[in-house]
Order: C-alpha cells, then structure tokens, then sequence
C-alpha cells in the first residue's frame, strides 16, 4: 500500500532583474524628476500636493516591480503567491497534481511546447532558466507554467505524480 505523509511548506523566490524592470524604474524615475517641478510650479496652491502625488505615485509603481513569488505546498498541491513591494500579495494560480500532465527540469520539450499554439506561457520563475521546472496543466486552455522550485518541493511532489515527472526533458 502507497502512503503520502501530510507536508506543507512554503519557499520564497525573489525575482532576478531583468532588462524590462531596469528599463522600467528608469522610466518611473525619469518621469518623476521631470513631473515633479513641472506640477509645483503649474499647480497653483496646490503644486506642492500635487508634487507629492507625483513621488507617491513613483514610489508605488517602483515597489510593485519588486516581485517576490511564494510557493506554498500542501499535500500535492502548490500554491503560486506573488508579493509586490513585500507589502501586497495575490494569489496567482494552484497546481493541483491532477492537473499536471507532465512536469520536468526546462529543456528542449519545454521550447517545444513553448511553440505550439494554443498553449498560453506564464512565468513565475526567478528568473533562472537553467535552474527552473516547467509544469503543463492539461486545464482548458493548456497552461505551461515555468517556475523554480527547491529540490525539498520536487521531492515532495514525485509521490502524486509518480509516471508524469520527467527526470531528464
């Protein structure tokens, strides 16, 4: 007889910086050092709340490009959270064993399937690629979900899906 021991645990993963994030808090920064004296002093009375508004505004939008994903295990099932800023979180999506068609370490089969239509790509990985697993969820519409997961959260997750982990892509 095959027993699971009940587990739960979670594990954090900041994302790596990318081209796009450092592109994009340049931006932010950029427009607040241009915005900022051109509200004070068109502002009237109000150009010094209006400027506030303006570093306020800045300083949210820089701290919701800081992501931060939890992965949170519960008995064959994964929770995926992001974290914005350490201050907001949002539950992304739940990978439930029997939804998983296939998952193993990134490789050839993940850039195949990468290509295929009708497949929709989401990536909550560090940002490591060589490091990371893909998990296929055979949902409507197929989803190929890139993450990066602790060899503790592999392990652990073998037992539920037994045939349909792949050690080798």
């Amino acid at each position: 007889m095959f027993f699971v021991e009940q587990i739960y645990f979670d594990e954090m993963h900041k994302r790596g910086v990318d081209g796009k994030s450092v592109f994009l808090k340049t931006l932010i920064v950029t427009a607040c050092v241009i915005l900022c004296p051109v509200v004070f002093l068109l502002g009237g009375s109000f150009g010094l709340l209006l400027a506030a508004g303006v570093i306020y505004g800045a300083y949210f939008l820089f701290q919701r490009l800081n992501k931060e994903f939890e992965y949170i295990y519960t008995n064959g099932e994964v929770d995926i959270d992001v974290i914005f800023g350490k201050s907001f979180r949002k539950r992304l999506i739940t990978l439930k064993a029997s939804q998983i068609e296939r998952m193993a370490p990134c490789g050839e089969a993940f850039e195949a399937y990468r290509k295929q239509q009708g497949i929709q790509v989401v990536d909550f990985s560090d940002g490591d690629k060589q490091a990371a697993h893909y998990v296929l969820l055979n949902k409507d519409p197929k989803k190929l979900v890139l993450f990066s997961p602790s060899e503790r959260l592999v392990e652990s997750l073998k037992p539920y899906l037994r045939e349909r982990y792949y050690v080798q892509d």
